[in-house]
């Protein structure tokens, strides 16, 4: 355990929203899906549409919450993509995984290197959160459980 997070943190699922396709497989290993973005250039114009990447991932967990792999798929800037696309791509990659349970889910904190860019549950000493990146889009902090803040 840190000094300040949990040696797991725990992540609700909540249907229909960030954490919607969380939980296990069929052999037992965890797993959190999600759409995601990066602004390579720290989005400075108002053309953002031109300069977001688009991605879709799937992290997989041990049942212990060590996580053992990163599936992603680059999709492309945003105006290259239809809006429905990375939905789409979502479901085929954990329609790989084979049946799915979906539920809350309790991991290790974790980074994965695609393309360049920082992604997974990355520890934040000086905010004391556990931050879903890139992005920052959702993060994790006291009382740790399992509720996150956007």
């Amino acid at each position: 355990m840190s000094n300040w997070h949990p040696e797991l943190i725990p992540i609700n699922r909540e249907e229909d929203y960030h954490t919607h396709y969380l939980g296990e497989t069929a052999h037992g290993n965890l797993f959190f899906g999600y759409e995601t973005f990066v602004f390579p250039n720290r989005h400075t114009s108002e053309n953002w549409r031109e300069e977001r990447l688009e991605y879709v991932l799937v992290y997989l967990f041990t049942k212990d919450g060590d996580h053992i792999d990163t599936r992603h798929k680059f999709l492309g800037k945003t105006n290259e993509i239809s809006e429905t696309a990375s939905g789409e791509v979502l479901l085929e990659l954990l329609n790989d995984l084979g049946k799915l349970e979906f539920k809350n889910i309790k991991v290790r904190p974790f980074r994965s290197i695609i393309d360049g860019f920082e992604f997974g549950l990355v520890p934040n000493e000086e905010s004391q959160m556990i931050i879903l990146q890139p992005g920052s889009t959702i993060s994790f902090s006291e009382p740790w459980d399992g509720e996150y803040y956007t």
